[in-house]
């Protein structure tokens, strides 16, 4: 049997904050339209942790692509921002 890594359980961490508000509707509708902070922390902090978890394991275009995924998110989520409070 194999011992589960560190960065195995960090992936499983980053998973679990990040999944459930960027791929679920309701999750996604709490970060997207009532703009909850904590929520777009959570997602954030779970983007994060996986991309330095895939860099751990040495997978660079995983980490690549979850890392573009975090700045994605929160250039998205300032522009919506900067949206809503012009209007």
């Amino acid at each position: 049997m194999r011992a589960v890594s560190t960065a195995d359980t960090a992936l499983l961490f980053g998973y679990v904050l990040a999944v459930p508000f960027t791929l679920f509707v309701p999750g996604f509708l709490r970060l997207w339209r009532r703009r909850e902070i904590e929520v777009f922390a959570a997602a954030q902090l779970g983007a994060l942790v996986i991309a330095l978890a895939w860099l751990a394991k040495g997978n660079a275009v995983a980490a690549a692509v979850n890392g573009a995924w975090l700045v994605g998110l929160s250039a998205a989520y300032v522009v919506e921002g900067r949206r809503r409070t012009r209007v």
